[in-house]
This record gives C-alpha cells, sequence and structure tokens, in this order.
C-alpha cells in the first residue's frame, strides 16, 4: 500500500469497511446463536461412540458433531447474510447516503446500499425517481430470492447427512 492511497482514506470513518464490521458484529449473534443450538442437537449418542473409542475432544468434534451440524451450520450463515443484505438504518446512519462507486472500502466516496439508498431517498422522490427506487427495491428482492433459494438448496441438500454413516 502507497501513502497517496493512505492519504485518500476518510477522516471521518464513514467507509464501506466500518459498514462491514457494524455488520459483521450484528449478524455475528444470529450465526454462533444457530450454530450453537445445531451442535447442541448431535446424538449423544454419536459423541460418546467417539470418546469411547479414544477420541480426543477435538477429534470427536470433528468427526462426530461438524459433519451433523454443516447444514445447520451454512443455514445460520444463509440466515445471518440474508439479515445483512436487507439492514438499512446501520448502513444508512455510517454512510449517510453517499453517491458514486468505487472499489477503495477505506473511502468515504462509497455508496450506500440500495435498501438504505431507498430508505433515504423515497420521501423526496417524485415521478421518475420513485419508479427508480421501486425498480430497485425489486432487484432487492431478485438477489434476497436468489440467495434465499440457494440456502434453501445448500442446506436441503446436507438435510440427510447424518455423519454416522
Amino acid at each position: 500500500m502507497t501513502w497517496a492511497s493512505c492519504r485518500s482514506s476518510s477522516a471521518s470513518g464513514r467507509t464501506m469497511f466500518t459498514v462491514g464490521l457494524v455488520l459483521a458484529v450484528m449478524i455475528l449473534p444470529i450465526i454462533s446463536a444457530i450454530s450453537r443450538e445445531v451442535f447442541s442437537q448431535a446424538p449423544a449418542l454419536h459423541r460418546e461412540a467417539a470418546l469411547a473409542l479414544g477420541a480426543t475432544r477435538w477429534e470427536m468434534i470433528r468427526m462426530a458433531v461438524l459433519p451433523y451440524g454443516k447444514s445447520g451450520i451454512i443455514g445460520g450463515a444463509m440466515l445471518g447474510l440474508g439479515r445483512a443484505l436487507g439492514e438499512t438504518m446501520a448502513v444508512a446512519i455510517v454512510l449517510s447516503g453517499g453517491a458514486g462507486a468505487t472499489l477503495n472500502l477505506i473511502s468515504s466516496s462509497n455508496p450506500s446500499t440500495i435498501a438504505s439508498n431507498i430508505a433515504l431517498r423515497f420521501p423526496e422522490a417524485t415521478g421518475l425517481g420513485v419508479n427508480t427506487l421501486i425498480a430497485s427495491g425489486l432487484v432487492l428482492f431478485v438477489i434476497t430470492l436468489v440467495v434465499n433459494m440457494l440456502a434453501r438448496w445448500v442446506v436441503n441438500r446436507r438435510a440427510d447427512f447424518s455423519g454416522a454413516n
């Protein structure tokens, strides 16, 4: 990284990188709670059998618990991703609706997400602006639908695996 790229970063901290950190902190409890519940529902017989055969605690987790809960982990991650995709106000508060597009994650010229763009600009929109916001809402719906369909496909594909086979 050069000095010139460091000087172009935002002094206020209102960057897409900050939004990513905020969203990660927001979805982490969802993913961890679902994963914990899935791990607690792993069959006790599988865990006890692995320990009885001389596996260490980590080997038991790796061979008996993780294969059983893989679809639940993926489902929790997809649920967290769906929450992050639809998050409106956290992004709107951090970014305050910048315009333009850039790949520099630490600059202040990053745009808002689709959901926060709709929330911030809909009250003042008229005419073609309303149509544009409705079309962007439709695009957000299609993206969310595709992510949910992908998650459903992954979870259903792994749902029959019990780890004992």
